[in-house]
């Protein structure tokens, strides 16, 4: 059985994810991954923007260790321009293309606004240290769930950090 509050933060989530996937509508514009900086206000065009990179560039294909058919384990993260102000960061991906609408391959919350880099292979489990906490994926699984499309033309995927 949860913790009152696990299922509060939960109820939050789903509602949050809700909305951003909405925003997210315009965010195709090809490339295997992104790092998009959304609020749940409208954010002036001059607004620093979160920085996220990875071991890959935007528009490249996702290396097979990161990948249901290789180690499938977690893509590393490098976070920078972070607002002063920003109490914790919250990371999703997503592949928007899968076949039963946008597929949630990591969710990742309660992130301390002074990380900078999210190392590769993070464990699977609610909560790891330094890190924050790790909500279920699509796979039905807490952690990081690689990218594993079927047969056919190359998925978009998608990297949200949201600061709080």
């Amino acid at each position: 059985m949860r913790p009152p509050h696990l299922i509060i933060v939960l109820v939050i989530i789903i509602i949050t994810m809700a909305m951003i996937i909405g925003t997210l509508q315009y965010a195709r514009r090809g490339g295997v991954t992104k790092a998009i900086s959304i609020g749940l206000v409208k954010v002036p065009s001059n607004a620093p923007r979160i920085i996220v990179k990875s071991v890959f560039n935007n528009g490249s294909q996702i290396p097979i260790n990161y990948t249901c058919n290789g180690l499938d384990v977690s893509i590393p993260l490098y976070i920078s321009n972070v607002p002063n102000n920003t109490k914790s960061l919250m990371v999703i991906m997503e592949d928007l293309d899968a076949p039963n609408g946008i597929f949630v391959h990591w969710v990742l919350y309660d992130v301390p606004p002074n990380v900078t880099e999210i190392p590769q292979g993070v464990s699977a489990q609610y909560y790891v240290p330094g890190v924050g906490y790790q909500g279920l994926n699509d796979f039905g699984k807490v952690g990081y769930g690689g990218p594993c499309p079927p047969a056919g033309p190359p998925h978009e995927y998608v990297i949200i950090v949201l600061a709080e």
